[in-house]
C-alpha cells in the first residue's frame, strides 16, 4: 500500500526550517541523507504532518476527512 502524496501538501518540515532540499549543504557537511526530490523526502508522513489537513486549502476535502487514499 502506497500513499498518494497530494499535489497540495505541505508538511511541516517544509514550514518549520528543516526541508532538506532548503538545507542541503549544511545536510551535507552533517553527513544527513540529501533528499533532492520532495517524492523522496523522509519526513514525508502523508495527512498526520500535512499542514493543510482539515483547512479549505485540503484536496481531500471534509467528505473523506483528509484520509490518505491508497493508489
Amino acid at each position: 500500500m502506497k500513499q498518494r502524496r497530494c499535489k497540495e501538501y505541505v508538511g511541516v518540515a517544509c514550514v518549520d526550517g528543516e526541508c532538506p532540499a532548503a538545507r542541503m549543504e549544511e545536510f551535507e557537511e552533517r553527513g544527513i541523507p540529501i533528499v533532492k526530490n520532495c517524492r523522496d523526502c523522509f519526513y514525508f508522513k502523508g495527512c498526520e504532518d500535512c499542514a493543510l489537513k482539515g483547512t479549505e486549502y485540503c484536496e481531500r476535502g471534509a467528505e473523506d476527512n483528509g484520509k490518505e487514499k491508497e493508489v
